[in-house]
Parts: structure tokens; sequence; C-alpha cells
């Protein structure tokens, strides 16, 4: 029940959190048999959420440090949520063999059910664009279940690659990417001879499964560069719209490219590097975005009295918004800070606990408004208002500061025309060069 409920609101918080989620290859879910989902694991609180959403309408069980079941309401609400402990060597727990055979045999009888089973084989979240070594539990799971059924089990892993645009931040996008399922019968002979190889052979095919998926970058300055292009060149390369996961593809594309050229031509990635890190370098100085650089466009006096009237008539209700959804927005917010200072730790947080506080806090404005006024259009009205003001804060706010950036830039072009020259320029050579790489790139 718990679950279900949860199941709900967490739907609904995901579509506010993400500004887009796009999900690929739904058609790969197996229709009949149960499943083991393996994903890439960046975004500790996240993943297991967004994860579990391509399977939705149906269950899925989770895999779990055990560390987080110490207490007894602990290990009352974590079962209602359909997780299972397992517990690692760092994990300081008396016989812990013991409870993670019993925890074992748990997922093999969930699997023998018919089950879905969630499970991060990294065994740890860092938020990298990296798939780190695979443990090899999921396959033990997976080839234990079908060694007790001797093999007869509609059994599939489905590796999932979760791609976020910035994991720690609100209003991004994520690209969830779901792969071909792994049947494990095709493991079947390799096991009866050999099962510690069979394991091995499996954990591998999975690890290659997941790193076809996902975005992988070997350091972070390579990664900073890869993003850097992103933002500069991706939405120019000329690619077929309909290939699947497109955007996921561009970006493997351009990391390949990158390492191509460090091995062949360094001098070129070294010139593209410097040229991109002082353009973007400069436009932050300037408090400017690089969209803002594309465009280059000027803002006709139409324009400019309909971003007036927007901004003035808008004001009340922005006003409105933010008294009435300030409470359960700022509580989140607190709860982070408390929990951790770390960056990659706080948007989850802050998602996690404002799945609580909205809730239990219209609650109580709803019981409020049916006192003060007991009839049902009384909540209908604050069924419109309160979460139709909330989004229109989030929109206004973004739009007041991209007029204000939009201004930064208009107020420097009036003043030093030659100043956004060169930003313009020191784009297009930028670009220039990714066209010639790409021209040479096999």
């Amino acid at each position: 029940m718990l679950y279900a409920i949860l199941n709900l609101v967490v739907r609904v918080a995901l579509r506010i959190f993400f500004r887009k989620i796009h999900i690929e290859g739904k058609e790969n879910i197996p229709a009949k048999g149960s499943v083991i989902v393996v994903a890439n694991h960046p975004n500790t609180f996240m993943d297991p959420i967004l994860a579990a959403l391509v399977m939705v309408p149906k269950q899925v069980h989770f895999l779990a440090n055990g560390s987080i079941f110490k207490t007894a309401i602990a290990r009352l609400i974590l079962s209602q949520l359909n997780t299972i402990p397992i517990y690692r060597q760092q994990d300081k727990t008396n016989k812990r063999q013991q409870l993670n055979e019993d925890a074992f045999q748990k997922c093999f009888d969930f699997l023998v059910s018919g089950g879905i089973l969630l499970i991060f084989p990294e065994g740890n979240s860092i938020n990298e664009r990296k798939l780190r070594p695979l443990k090899t539990g999921t396959a033990r799971i997976a080839l234990g279940a079908e060694h007790q059924n001797n093999f007869e089990l509609p059994l599939f892993i489905l590796p999932i690659g979760l791609n976020y645009s910035k994991p720690t931040h609100f209003r991004e996008e994520v690209v969830i990417t779901i792969g071909e399922p792994i049947d494990s019968k095709m493991y079947h002979t390799r096991h009866r001879k050999d099962p510690v190889a069979a394991v091995n052979e499996l954990t591998n095919e999975i690890q290659n499964r997941l790193s076809s998926l996902i975005i992988i970058t070997e350091n972070k300055q390579e990664d900073d560069l890869v993003r850097k292009i992103e933002t500069l060149y991706k939405k120019q390369i000329s690619i077929s719209r309909t290939e699947s996961n497109l955007d996921v593809n561009l970006t493997q594309n351009i990391v390949k490219a990158v390492n191509y050229f460090r091995d062949y031509n360094p001098m070129l990635v070294r010139e593209i590097k410097e040229k991109i890190d002082n353009y973007f370098q400069t436009i932050q100085e300037f408090n400017i975005s690089d969209y803002l650089v594309k465009k280059s466009e000027t803002i006709s006096s139409g324009k400019l009295f309909r971003y007036l009237l927007y901004f003035v008539t808008g004001f009340p209700v922005y006003v409105a918004g933010l008294l009435l959804n300030y409470i359960p927005y700022s509580i989140p917010s607190k709860v982070a800070n408390w929990i951790s200072k770390d960056e990659e730790y706080r948007a989850p947080i802050m998602m996690s606990a404002g799945i609580f506080t909205f809730p239990l806090y219209y609650a109580i404005i709803y019981a409020l408004g049916w006192r003060l006024f007991p009839t049902p259009y009384s909540i209908l009205v604050l069924t419109m208002v309160m979460p139709l003001s909330g989004y229109f804060v989030l929109q206004y706010y973004k739009r007041f500061r991209n007029l204000k950036s939009t201004f930064v830039y208009h107020s420097i072009f009036k003043k030093e025309k030659s100043t956004l020259d060169w930003f313009t320029q020191q784009r297009q050579e930028i670009i220039n060069l990714l066209e010639s790489a790409r021209q040479q790139y096999p």
C-alpha cells in the first residue's frame, strides 16, 4: 500500500523536478518472465526512482545496503518499499555471510515468482560520467536462481543507462536508455561446466551492455571539454533524426572523437581546448550565456513591451505563488543542508524531502480551506491555484533571469560593440575548428 501511494506521488514529483524525461527503448522490456534491472549509479537517491519509473505499472524490488536497516522503524518502512538488504564487507554486523545468503535466497524465491529486481552493480554512487567495475552479485543472483530451477526460468537481465544533463540541478533533463535484455539461459552450458567462469562472463557482458548505453569520460578535464563542445556544437551536427537515443549517441561520438584526436593530433585538441576555455571564461566574466552570443539578436521595442507587460502583470501572481508554496519548498532545502553539504546529494535529497512536504502542506491547506469554506468549490479552487501558481513561480523566475542576462548582453552591445564582436568571432573560430576536426575524423 505504501509503495503504491509513494509511486504515484513520486511520478508527479519527477515530472516537476525534471524539465524533460526521455525514455528510449521501452520495446526492449520483456513482456513476460522475471527481470533483473541493472543500471549505472551516478545520482544516489534519484537513480532507483528513475530506473523503477520505466517498469511502471509493475512493482520493483530493490537491493540496498544493509547499513540503512539498523532500526526497527527503518526495517518496517523499507520492507514496505520492497527493499532487500545486502551487507558489504565494510558493514559492521554479525553473521554477515548468513544474512547475505538469506537475502540471496529471498531474491531467488522472488524471481521464481516472476518478480522484478533492481540492482546497481557498481555497488556505490559517484557523480561522474563513467562506469566503474561491476560487482558479481547480479550474475550470481541470476545464475543462482536459474540453477535452483534447472535453468527453466524465463529470466532476463535488463540494462538501463541513466544520463543526466546536470545531475545536481533542478529542472534539467535526463535520458533513460533501455538496452536489449540478456537471456540468462545463454549461460546454462557454461555454468554447468564452470560456475565461477559463467558468473564472470555474465558480469563482463552486463558491463559491456551498460557501457554502450551511457556517456563515459575518462576524467573531469575531458568531461568539462566534452560538455562545452556539446553546448557549442551539438545542435549543428547533422544526423538522422530517426536514430534512437540521439542525444546520448551524439555525445558518445564526441567523446570518441576527442580521444581519437588526443592520440593522433594532440595539437588540435590543445588548440580547441584553449580557445573553448578562454571563450567560456570570458562570457562568464561578463555574466552572459553562449545562447545569447549564438542568437546575437537585438530587442525590438515590441518585444521589450511584451517582456515588461508579462513581468508587470505576472508579478502579483508570482508573489502569491511564492507565498503559497514557500514553506514546502524551503523545508527540503533546509533538510538538504542539514544532511549534506555535498552538491551531488543536495538535489536528490531536496526532491525526496519534497515528496513528503508538499503533499503534507497541501493537505493542511485543504483542511483549513474546508474549515473556512466547507464547499467542494473551495477545494477545487485550491487544487488549481496552489500547484499552478507554484509552477508559474518557477517559470517567472527563469524568464526573469533570462531577461536580466539579455539586458546585460545588450547593455554591453551599446557600450562596447567590439567586445560582442569578439564573442561572435571567437565562437565562430571554435565552430570552424570543430567542423574541420569533424571532416578529418574517420
